[in-house]
C-alpha cells in the first residue's frame, strides 16, 4: 500500500528521469548513475554519508571493522557528491564506492537487487525514507545503525522501525530522535560523540601541538559565501606578515577564490608552497591533515554565513592546532556551545576580534577530548555488538 512518502519518492523518480535528459543538468549532478548505477555486485555492507567528512569518517571505519569485525563482509560506502566519491576510489582502502542511490522506488529496486546489503550504517544524519523502508523490507532483524548521529527533525511519517542501533553526537541529538523514533522500540541508543575522533581514539596519543609549524593560520572549509569575512581575515594576516593557507570547501570554488584573492593584489602560491605575506591555495581534496601538521591556529568555514553549517573542528583541535569559529554554528549549536564554554575553541562573533582572539589553552583540549575518547570508544564497542549479532 502506498504512503504519501512512497507517492512524493515516485513523483520524485519521475522528475529525475526527465532532469537526466538535459545535458548540462545531467553533466553536473550525474542523475543517471543516482538512477541506476553502476552499483558493484553484493552482498555489502552499505555504508552511506552525505559529503566528505562524512565519508572520511566512514572510510576510517571501514578500516576499523576490517580488524575487529570478525569474518567482516565486503564494504561498499556511497556518497551524494560525486568528487567525494572520487577521493574515496583512489583511497586505496580495499573497499568498494559508489555513487549513492537515488531515493525513489525503481532506483532503490535496482540498488538493493545489485548490491545485496546485509547491514546499513548512516553517517550523520542521512535519514532517507527509501534507504530506511528498504532496508526494512530486506531484512529480518533492525539492520540500520546511526552513528555519529545529529538529528534536529525528519519528513513526517518516517518509520524507523529498521534502525536497531542509534550512536547520536550530543544529548540534544538523542533527545530529539526519541521523540520521533521512541515508537520503534530501537534497541540501543546512546550519547557516543562525533566519530570524526575515532581514529585518534584508537590511537590513545595525547594532543599535542604540531613541531616547527610553518602556517601561522589555516582557513579550512571555507565557501565563497563566506568571502566577505574571509577577506577581511586574511588581510588582516597579511598585514602581519603572516604565513596563510586557504582550503576551499568546494574545488569548483578554488579558481573564484585564487581570482578574489588576486584582486586584493594579495600574494597567492601553490600548496605544498607556504610563504610569509602570502596564501597558499590548496586545490586537492584530502590534505587538512598534511596541512594541520605544519599549522598553529586553524579557522573553520561554514560558520561565516548563516546557511551553511560549520564544518569539521574536531580535526584541528586533535591534532593540537588552536581552533576557531565564526558567530555561526549552524548544525552544531551545541556541540559548539560545549567547547566555547569549556574554552576549548574560540569563537569570532565579528572579524573585527579576529587578531585579538584568545587562543585555547592546549591543556583544556587535551582534558576535553580525554573525555570524549571514553564516550566514543565505548559507543564504538556496542557498535561491534550490533553488528556481530546482525551477522550471525
Amino acid at each position: 500500500m502506498f504512503n504519501v512518502l512512497d507517492i512524493a519518492r515516485f513523483a520524485i523518480g519521475t522528475a529525475a528521469k526527465a532532469a537526466a535528459k538535459v545535458p548540462v543538468i545531467e553533466s553536473h549532478f550525474h542523475v543517471n548513475d543516482r538512477l541506476n548505477g553502476p552499483w558493484p555486485e553484493g552482498p555489502f555492507l552499505w555504508l552511506h554519508g552525505a559529503s566528505l567528512g562524512e565519508c572520511k569518517m566512514l572510510l576510517n571505519l571501514s578500516r576499523f571493522l576490517q580488524e575487529d569485525l570478525e569474518n567482516c563482509p565486503k564494504i561498499l560506502i556511497t556518497t551524494q557528491k560525486v568528487e567525494v566519491l572520487k577521493f574515496l576510489k583512489e583511497s586505496e582502502s580495499g573497499i568498494e564506492a559508489a555513487i549513492a542511490p537515488a531515493d525513489t522506488p525503481s532506483a532503490m529496486k535496482n540498488f538493493i537487487a545489485q548490491v545485496k546489503p546485509v547491514g546499513l550504517v548512516l553517517g550523520e544524519n542521512e535519514l532517507w525514507p527509501g534507504y530506511l523502508s528498504s532496508m526494512r523490507k530486506i531484512s529480518v532483524k533492525p539492520s540500520i545503525a546511526i552513528i555519529s548521529g545529529r538529528y534536529h527533525a525528519s519528513l513526517p511519517g518516517v518509520d524507523f522501525s529498521a534502525v536497531g542501533f542509534a550512536s547520536m553526537q550530543t544529548g540534544g541529538d538523542l533527545s530529539r530522535f526519541l521523540n520521533v523514533a521512541s515508537r520503534s522500540n530501537i534497541g540501543k541508543m546512546m550519547i557516543g560523540g562525533d566519530w570524526k575522533l575515532l581514529p585518534w581514539v584508537r590511537k590513545k596519543e595525547a594532543v599535542q601541538p604540531p613541531e616547527n609549524p610553518t602556517v601561522d593560520t589555516a582557513f579550512v572549509s571555507m565557501h565563497m559565501a563566506e568571502w566577505a569575512s574571509l577577506c577581511r581575515m586574511i588581510v588582516s594576516s597579511i598585514k602581519r606578515q603572516e604565513s596563510v593557507v586557504l582550503v576551499p570547501r568546494r574545488l569548483s570554488e578554488v579558481d573564484a577564490f585564487r581570482k578574489a584573492l588576486r584582486d586584493q593584489e594579495l600574494m597567492v602560491v601553490e600548496w605544498p608552497l607556504v610563504q610569509k605575506g602570502a596564501v597558499s591555495m590548496v586545490s586537492q581534496f584530502g590534505l587538512t591533515k598534511k596541512v594541520f601538521a605544519t599549522t598553529k591556529t586553524a579557522v573553520i568555514g561554514g560558520s561565516f554565513s548563516r546557511g551553511i553549517g560549520v564544518h569539521d573542528f574536531w580535526e584541528p583541535l586533535q591534532a593540537g592546532v588552536a581552533t576557531c569559529v565564526g558567530p555561526f554554528a549552524t548544525g552544531q549549536k551545541e556541540a559548539v556551545a560545549s567547547l566555547v564554554n569549556a574554552g576549548v575553541i574560540a569563537q569570532l562573533q565579528s572579524t573585527a576580534g579576529f587578531s585579538k582572539r584568545i587562543l585555547p589553552d592546549v591543556r583544556l583540549v587535551s582534558t576535553y577530548l580525554a573525555n570524549e575518547r571514553t564516550k566514543i570508544d565505548d559507543s564504538y564497542q556496542q557498535f561491534l555488538d550490533f553488528l556481530r549479532d546482525l551477522l550471525k
